[in-house]
């Protein structure tokens, strides 16, 4: 749900940017340490440990959702998207509890405030298990680099800001990459076309919205989670109580006494607070072009492994052509992000 999108509520699109004014770190907070204190450098063994750790959980989460949803054919996203909103919050409030991280106390001022956020990251999650249901993980990676330009035409609307010549190339070399892929694309599934575009939309929003939400909350980043995955939890239950015959086709799933199903569900529920988790970890101790080169790293393998697992997607020569041709562009648009 990764948001990532990643695809869970972890995902796609939690927003876990490196910030130097972090202050929130995942030692119990009655121990901290003087602020004139200067902690050691982390260790190049915690270095590469929570980068692989980032990557691991996000691929595991990405293809446990795919495993619910198309391999056993789970009918209701909106069931999974609730599951993984509320291991997330019930994580990081015993967390919280223990000490583990700080979360700023909520009121309605802050709800207020951070609504329109938390709004665009749940129809980000929906629409993004939506996708990851209907199209095969390598077009749902493709497909999702359009985020990419909606961002940049959003920021440069929005925030005045204006990418380098290269990074434009660099996303016009995946979308033309996109476009080969989907006119060689044999499992066509217009549905989860329609869905990955309102996926890119919400996850370009989110990130533009972010930027305009308070300082206050902007700079707790783990109270921003909180918040996105309680009010989502509320949402998206409204949603399925008065969704007509939700509640009824979820009951009615014949796979219910398949512990097989069920290891993958509850593995699918639980990974998306681990996701956050490991992201969380992996931008603390790593610089942020560590985090994207490992998060492109993990667009690339999903992409051809992901042709094996869901079993929907077909092979075709201008299809694997026009998925190489954007996974290169993703390549140099990393690069070209962080470079100067």
């Amino acid at each position: 749900m990764t948001a990532e999108t990643p695809n869970s509520a972890a995902a796609a699109s939690t927003p876990m940017d490196h910030d130097a004014s972090e202050t929130e770190k995942l030692l119990p907070l009655h121990h901290a340490a003087p602020s004139n204190s200067h902690p050691p450098p982390p260790s190049q063994a915690k270095k590469v440990g929570t980068a692989l750790f980032y990557a691991v959980s996000s691929l595991g989460v990405i293809f446990a959702n795919k495993i619910v949803l198309s391999t056993f054919k789970f009918p209701s996203v909106h069931t999974l998207a609730l599951l993984q909103f509320t291991s997330t919050t019930l994580a990081l409030k015993v967390a919280s509890l223990l000490g583990y991280v700080n979360l700023l106390p909520v009121t309605w001022k802050g709800i207020k405030s951070i609504l329109p956020l938390s709004t665009c990251y749940l129809l980000n999650i929906l629409t993004g298990l939506s996708a990851t249901q209907n199209l095969s993980l390598p077009m749902m990676v493709l497909l999702r680099r359009a985020s990419i330009l909606m961002t940049m035409l959003l920021e440069k609307y929005m925030l005045d800001s204006k990418p380098s010549k290269t990074v434009q190339l660099s996303v016009g070399l995946m979308l033309g990459g996109a476009l080969v892929a989907a006119l060689g694309d044999l499992s066509f599934n217009l549905i989860g076309y329609i869905v990955i575009f309102f996926n890119d939309l919400f996850t370009a929003l989110n990130g533009v919205i972010l930027k305009k939400t308070s300082e206050e909350y902007r700079k707790s980043k783990m109270t921003v989670l909180y918040l996105n995955s309680l009010l989502s939890a509320t949402g998206v239950s409204l949603i399925i109580l008065l969704l007509p015959g939700e509640t009824d086709r979820v009951q009615s799933f014949p796979e219910w006494g398949n512990t097989g199903f069920l290891v993958y569900l509850v593995f699918a529920s639980l990974m998306g607070s681990v996701l956050n988790l490991a992201i969380f970890l992996c931008t603390s101790t790593n610089s942020a072009l560590t985090t994207t080169v490992v998060g492109c790293l993990k667009n690339v393998l999903t992409s051809y492994l992901g042709m094996f697992i869901g079993g929907d997607y077909i092979f075709s020569w201008l299809n694997f052509a026009g998925i190489n041709l954007s996974i290169a562009g993703s390549l140099i648009y990393a690069r070209a992000t962080f470079r100067g």
